[in-house]
């Protein structure tokens, strides 16, 4: 949170110059100045950063990462997956997850009422992407002796640990010297393990497209062409209209599939454990979640339907302001494509590296009074609408914003119904009062394990009869 503390020393300033590494960089404070860098003159602020070096890694090159021609061609081709459409159809699908994610609640508190509410979230939303995306059965909800891969996958991608924080900042600050070293920042057996899933799942499939129109067979209607077309990025500058052609191949495919099965299921897990650990503390703020969804469920005769994600505004709040207190990435990097000058007038060299702190303008009092509070009544209708523009970003803004955000909110909405129909939560005694962050991470973690009691709703009612 090095960012953080930089902006709560020059809080007054919109434009902060700072070194990262050996390299200068520009935090960006003031939303006015967010909103060009994000979407009026997205052209020049395009690249993620080290744009240089997405080629390096097979991972590297999936949407997240990479940049330009490569990145908008990517993402006008996958965008047409993420549809409200298209969320409504696989629905069915987090439908019978939401009833595994209920049976594994009442195996585990069978077992001890007390338990990691991050691990218990993540074989939720695991499950929820292998079946939507992959149309495979992961089976991290069911017990078996033996160690699931998908979640060993999982903890690959998202691992913590002193090793893996040196890679992220030695190739943040230094790439040349980490890759001429021979360093990756992503393990090879990653790449291993998801060229043999879409191998097999293309297989089951015959190599043709189904009818589930999930992730598997919009990527083999694209294995079909060696090409695909889309708009380059240089029409934002120039309205040419110029189209440009990406090669299809397996090394771009598995990328993809990566950055889905990660993606799909960290961040979700990451924002449905930090809203119950929330909510854990704030009991009057379950008690309306609660109530919301026993009435969401008395309306549609006790089933979980694709309706959650419009009939639920206060469990939704609740999620954005869990959102806005642990922001998925604490900072927005973009990189120069070119040379540049802001409105103010200063003079911006090509290559340079721009901040935009999501976590510190989530936790301005300006933009966010009483800021450390857990206060979902922030994101209801008329209080929402006072929210001032770029202050609150946690899925990104503009055209770089995250493309899975629908698939998000469907499934925490449906996991958090799930849930609260037998279950609250409540704080156990080991329970940290507040979250310390874990440096090492992709996105943002708590650096120990948050546990939560997880109790019985019937119980506690047979008890007051009682």
């Amino acid at each position: 949170m090095i960012t953080h503390r930089i902006c709560k020393e020059f809080s007054e300033e919109p434009l902060i110059g700072a070194f990262y590494g050996t390299e200068p960089s520009l935090i960006v404070q003031d939303p006015e100045i967010v909103k060009i860098i994000t979407t009026k003159d997205f052209y020049y602020f395009n690249s993620r950063e080290v744009a240089d070096y997405t080629e390096k890694e097979i991972i590297t090159q999936n949407l997240f990462f990479t940049y330009g021609d490569k990145w908008r061609v990517l993402r006008q081709n996958l965008t047409p997956l993420f549809t409200s459409a298209k969320m409504r159809n696989m629905f069915y699908l987090i439908d019978k997850c939401t009833h595994a994610f209920g049976m594994m609640l009442d195996e585990e508190n069978a077992i001890s009422p007390i338990m990691d509410v991050h691990s218990l979230m993540a074989r939720y939303t695991m499950d929820c992407i292998g079946s939507c995306a992959f149309g495979v059965e992961t089976n991290t909800m069911k017990k078996y002796d033996t160690p699931n891969p998908y979640r060993i996958m999982g903890d690959k991608i998202f691992e913590t640990s002193s090793a893996r924080g040196f890679k992220i900042y030695a190739r943040a600050m230094w790439p040349a010297v980490f890759y001429l070293l021979g360093f990756q920042l992503f393990p090879d057996e990653i790449i291993s393990f998801f060229k043999k899933l879409l191998i097999g799942v293309f297989e089951s499939r015959q190599y043709k497209p189904s009818s589930r129109n999930d992730f598997v067979d919009l990527v083999l209607n694209l294995k079909q062409n060696e090409f695909v077309t889309g708009d380059s990025i240089t029409n934002l500058k120039t309205e040419e209209g110029k189209k440009v052609n990406l090669e299809v191949n397996d090394d771009l495919l598995i990328s993809q599939c990566v950055m889905f099965f990660g993606a799909g299921y960290e961040t979700s897990a990451t924002t449905l454990s930090f809203t119950l650990y929330e909510l854990a503390k704030n009991q009057e703020a379950q008690l309306k979640a609660i109530a919301e969804v026993d009435e969401y469920l008395h309306r549609h005769g006790g089933k979980i339907e694709y309706d959650c994600v419009n009939e639920l505004p206060y469990v939704e709040a609740c999620t954005h302001e869990a959102l806005r207190l642990y922001p998925v990435l604490s900072t927005i990097t973009r990189e120069l494509v070119e040379d540049y000058t802001l409105p103010t007038g200063l003079r911006l060299d090509k290559g340079l590296r721009v901040h935009i702190p999501v976590y510190s303008l989530h936790h301005n009092p300006e933009h966010f009074p009483n800021p450390e509070k857990f206060l979902p009544e922030r994101f209801l209708a008329n209080e929402r609408e006072k929210i001032k523009p770029f202050t609150y970003i946690p899925f990104g803004v503009g055209q770089r914003i995250c493309i899975g955000m629908r698939f998000a909110k469907m499934q925490m909405l449906a996991g958090l119904v799930a849930l609260f129909r037998n279950y609250r939560v409540e704080t156990a005694s080991d329970t940290p009062d507040e979250i310390k962050f874990d440096p090492t991470g992709l996105v943002t973690q708590p650096r120990t394990k948050v546990n939560l009691k997880f109790v019985r709703r019937h119980d506690i009612e047979k008890q007051k009869r009682v």
